[in-house]
């Protein structure tokens, strides 16, 4: 019998054997780039994060999807990012924030597109891992038994939230376990964040806009956003774009191709090329954590912000090294002074110890 070898078996084959072996027993193909599951474990989301699957949902099922091509913007060495000259200047009027209004952003979302694919299932499992991104611990549990520790995390994540806007939490997050290809056998663990980010309004103080995403490692991955207000939207893209920059992500996962996200700089990625910078980037790139410095962080100024170039890093780290190596010398000397000074003599040794240390204070900073 001739084999059938059409590009969609092709690409049915390949959907086949990018699951994972060790997630067969709870997630199948389904169609296409999508597979199923009866399960909305955070557990398993978790680890379908972590092999690069974007979980999504319908009535009943988990629909993991694994598009044949993932819109991706590079950020990291060289950012490819674009910003129009009309969202730099309506920016000045908007802050963005990190996880601190999870429940208002995904009602926002609701509001705009209706319940669509962010079935409460799925919303429990996101919680769940978010209050873990929160929290700092690296530990998931979705069951009834911890809905009272789920509440007590989310009253202290409200009690933080208040007084700093949740952008200094830089949690653990949820650990999902690397399996190595070969032994099937765990091989060590890598952390799973999901966020909330919120757009402000900075004269009325209204939540103008808002998104969900996770990040694994380098990679972040944008779930799903609302805009309450006119530019809202494309200004809490762009400031999360930079603010990624900020934080050291390499990659920024946009899910599906459309015409604004080519806009703005990003690429297609064929999935076994995804799947593998998820797997080298979960590794490698395993402390990228994104957050606000401070409290709400203007939009405009986020925008604005230019990383180092190249040059400028290197004559940074000569100077930093050449203000140290002056620091070492200055400090041998002075210990040298005090070493020279006669330990009998009180008086003396008092002296000159507060004269050197009057000098050390004239001194250049490391830092500077």
């Amino acid at each position: 019998k001739k084999m059938d070898t059409t590009p969609e078996n092709d690409r049915e084959e390949e959907a086949r054997k990018l699951l994972p072996a060790y997630l067969k027993h709870m997630v199948h193909h389904y169609h296409d780039d999508f597979y199923v599951s009866r399960s909305f474990d955070p557990r398993l989301i978790v680890q379908l994060m972590s092999e690069g699957f974007l979980p999504i949902a319908t009535k009943g099922y988990l629909l993991p999807k694994l598009h044949v091509e993932r819109c991706v913007l590079r950020l990291h060495p060289h950012s490819k990012l674009h910003i129009s000259k009309s969202t730099r200047k309506k920016s000045k009027r908007f802050s963005l924030s990190i996880n601190e209004c999870f429940d208002r952003v995904v009602a926002g979302c609701h509001n705009q597109h209706g319940i669509n694919w962010l079935f409460p299932p799925i919303v429990k499992a996101f919680l769940a891992i978010h209050l873990q991104t929160m929290a700092g611990s690296s530990s998931v549990h979705g069951d009834k038994n911890n809905d009272k520790s789920n509440n007590n995390n989310n009253n202290n994540n409200n009690n933080n939230t208040s007084s700093n806007g949740g952008s200094s939490h830089r949690g653990q997050g949820a650990d999902a376990i690397l399996i190595d290809e070969t032994t099937h056998q765990p091989c060590g663990t890598t952390a799973v964040r999901v966020y909330s980010v919120e757009v402000w309004n900075e004269e009325t103080g209204e939540l103008a806009g808002g998104e969900l995403g996770y990040s694994v490692g380098g990679m972040y991955t944008s779930l799903t956003g609302f805009s309450a207000q006119d530019a809202a939207g494309s200004v809490q893209l762009l400031a999360l774009g930079k603010l990624l920059m900020k934080c050291g992500f390499e990659y920024w996962d946009l899910g599906m191709e459309m015409d604004y996200k080519l806009k703005i700089g990003a690429e297609l990625m064929p999935r076994m090329s995804f799947v593998r910078e998820v797997h080298r980037s979960r590794v490698q790139c395993r402390d990228a954590v994104l957050c606000c410095e401070g409290e709400r962080m203007n939009a405009k100024e986020l925008i604005d912000w230019e990383p180092m170039k190249s040059k400028e890093i290197s004559e940074s780290c000569s100077r930093a090294s050449s203000t140290v190596a002056e620091s070492t010398c200055e400090s041998q000397e002075e210990q040298e002074e005090v070493v020279n000074v006669d330990v009998t003599d009180n008086i003396g040794a008092t002296a000159t110890v507060t004269s050197s240390q009057k000098t050390s204070k004239k001194r250049p900073h490391a830092a500077n």
